[in-house]
Order: C-alpha cells, then sequence, then structure tokens
C-alpha cells in the first residue's frame, strides 16, 4: 500500500493539471469574462477617472490664480490707502492741525482793506514744495503726542492703537524721551 500512494497522487495531479488546461482553453473562446478583458475595461475605467481629475486639477488651479490675482490687488489697494494716510498717520494728529489751523487763523486775521491782490501771482506756478518742513511738523507732533501718552501712564500697546502707528515708533521715542 505504501507503494500504491505516490502512484495515486501523481494521477490526481495529471487530472488537475489537465482540467485547468480545458478550462483555461475554455476561457479563450469566451473571451467575456478573461482576466485580460476585466484588466483592460479597468484601465478604460481608470483613464476616463484620470481624465476627470484632471479637470479638476485645472479648474482648481484656475480658481487659485484667479484668487491670486485678487488678493495682489486688494494688497495694491491697502497700499494706496496706507500711502494717502501717511499724511496724518492719527486722529490725534488730525486734531493737533486742526486746532493750530484755527489759532494761526485767529492770530492772522486781517482787515480785507488791507490785502493788496496781484492777478499775476494766479497765474504763476509754485515751482518747490518744502516737503522735509512739513515732515518735520508731523514728525514733532507724532513725538509730542507720544511723548504725552507716555506721561499719562499709557502702555506701548495702548499708545500704538491711540495714535495707529507701530510699536518700534513708540520704543524709540520712548528710549529718546529717557535720555
Amino acid at each position: 500500500m505504501r507503494d500504491f500512494m505516490p502512484i495515486v497522487l501523481i494521477i490526481i495531479g495529471v487530472v488537475l493539471i489537465i482540467y485547468n488546461y480545458r478550462a483555461i482553453k475554455r476561457e479563450e473562446n469566451t473571451s467575456n469574462f478573461s482576466f485580460e478583458n476585466i484588466l483592460n475595461n479597468n484601465k478604460e475605467d481608470v483613464n476616463d477617472y484620470k481624465i476627470e481629475l484632471g479637470i479638476i486639477r485645472r479648474d482648481i488651479a484656475e480658481s487659485l490664480t484667479e484668487l491670486q490675482q485678487e488678493i495682489i490687488e486688494i494688497k495694491n489697494e491697502l497700499n494706496i490707502l496706507k500711502n494717502v494716510e501717511e499724511v496724518y498717520e492719527n486722529k490725534a494728529e488730525i486734531e493737533n492741525n486742526k486746532n493750530e489751523y484755527t489759532e494761526s487763523n485767529d492770530d492772522n486775521n486781517v482787515e480785507e482793506s488791507n490785502i493788496e491782490i496781484n492777478l499775476d501771482i494766479d497765474k504763476e506756478v509754485i515751482s518747490e514744495i518744502n516737503f522735509s518742513e512739513i515732515k518735520k511738523n508731523i514728525d514733532s507732533s507724532k513725538t509730542e503726542s507720544i511723548k504725552k501718552l507716555l506721561l499719562d501712564g499709557l502702555t506701548e500697546e495702548q499708545i500704538c492703537r491711540e495714535l495707529s502707528i507701530s510699536k518700534g515708533e513708540v520704543l524709540l521715542v520712548k528710549g529718546l524721551f529717557k535720555k
């Protein structure tokens, strides 16, 4: 019986090989359900998904570039607004300048009969404007207002919020004020 067992196993193995060979041949003939056809169909589906993903990526990229352009436009507009506000950086300066203007107008009241008007002056163009003097006046009023708020006992952050200036400016004036 021991000699008979290996022969039975070999016969069963050969029968299984023949049976599977026939099944493979039948599968090739029916070809609708072959592994190769299923693989090709799935590849086509994957290609469709890749195309859809490509379209979605393109749409997202377009919307991102539009958002970036809008951000750049907003930054430019903000910079323009900041440049306009450089002349009067805070409310305190505007009020100080208004007070100075009204005081100077009160001091400079002149009777209309004493004023001589020269029509040629209207035709002339001012060729130079001394911006350095204007900037010095603005800087000195800012410095004075910072000193005043420091003496009132406000913190650097409170002064920054009150005058709409950077903390570096406050610290610089504070350092100069201590000297």
